[in-house]
């Protein structure tokens, strides 16, 4: 994986939406809904029809370190 998890303190929103989450997974979009639907991605919420992620859980599920 090549993005970095911003610093802690950002001015950065709470929440990734699918869109920003995917490419720092380095997973394809099919199994990224896969792992969504079986309930694998902790701190991911489907609000109407669209995936929402904790920021700071889904960079602790990925093995980021925020500093």
């Amino acid at each position: 994986m090549t993005a970095k998890a911003p610093a802690s303190g950002s001015s950065e929103a709470l929440t990734l939406s699918f869109s920003q989450a995917l490419p720092l997974t380095g997973l394809s979009r099919n199994t990224l809904y896969s792992l969504l639907k079986a309930g694998e991605v902790p701190g991911a919420r489907k609000l109407g029809n669209t995936w929402r992620f904790t920021r700071t859980t889904f960079f602790d599920w990925l093995g980021y370190k925020v500093s």
